[in-house]
This record gives C-alpha cells, structure tokens and sequence, in this order.
C-alpha cells in the first residue's frame, strides 16, 4: 500500500492537484482574498507533509483522503487569517501557515479600538512663555 501511496503521492504533484483542490476548498469557503501562485503551492506543500506524516502514524488512512482533510484545514486557517485578527494559536501545524502567511503577506483585518474623548487639563497655555516674550521685545 505504501508503494502505491508514493506513486498517487507522485502523480498528484505532477498534476498540481493539491493546489486546485485548495483553490476548491478556499471558493468554497467563500474566501474572497486572491492568493498568490506561490503561497498556493506552499500551503499545497505543507497539506502534503502533513498529509504525509499522518499516513506513517496510521496504517489503515488513503493519501487522497488525508490530502483532501489537510487542504481543507489549510483553507480554514486561510479563512480565519484573512477574515479575522484573532490569534491563530500555538500548534506546530498552526504556526506552520502563519510562516507562510508572513512570508506572503496575506491581509488581515485590524480591528481598531473605540474612540474615547480624554480631558486635558493645562494650567496654562504651552507657548504662554513664547507670547510673553515676543510682546516684550516688540514693545521695547
């Protein structure tokens, strides 16, 4: 099964199947943001380790299916990245795609805090000093 999994491993890379599927999943979760060729690839990449390291830890897993799984967790860190400025969080996959979102400068949202009027209170003018003085010397 292995041999067969490197070779489908294999001819999905030929094909850029990993990247269409993720265009797929990104369309699909209504992410409107345009992606780069590159940044696609990458997080293509990245879903095919993943993917891949999944497939030694289970025996009884298809690659196709873990791809499609991985791909489509990719596409929601996408979605959440580009759709929120919330933290993404500390898992190695998690901190994975925001190397690559840094790398590719994908937008996030800022959310900005409320405006709030705050008193200023002076004893006195700040140039008050400066008016002094330039009425005494156009006196003198």
């Amino acid at each position: 099964m292995r041999l067969l999994d490197t070779g489908i491993r294999a001819f999905t890379h030929a094909q850029g199947t990993g990247v269409r599927w993720l265009k797929e999943e990104l369309s699909s979760l209504n992410v409107k943001t345009p992606l780069s060729e590159g940044s696609l690839e990458e997080l293509a990449r990245a879903a095919d380790s993943a993917a891949w390291a999944v497939l030694d830890a289970s025996a009884g897993a298809s690659y196709l299916v873990e791809l499609r799984q991985q791909l489509r967790e990719q596409a929601t860190l996408v979605q959440r990245w580009t759709g929120t400025d919330e933290k993404m969080g500390e898992q190695q996959s998690v901190q994975s795609f925001v190397r690559i979102a840094r790398k590719y400068a994908l937008p996030r949202p800022w959310k900005l805090s409320e405006p709030v009027a705050v008193e200023s209170r002076r004893l006195r003018p700040v140039n008050w000093m400066k008016w002094a003085t330039a009425e005494a010397q156009s006196v003198a």
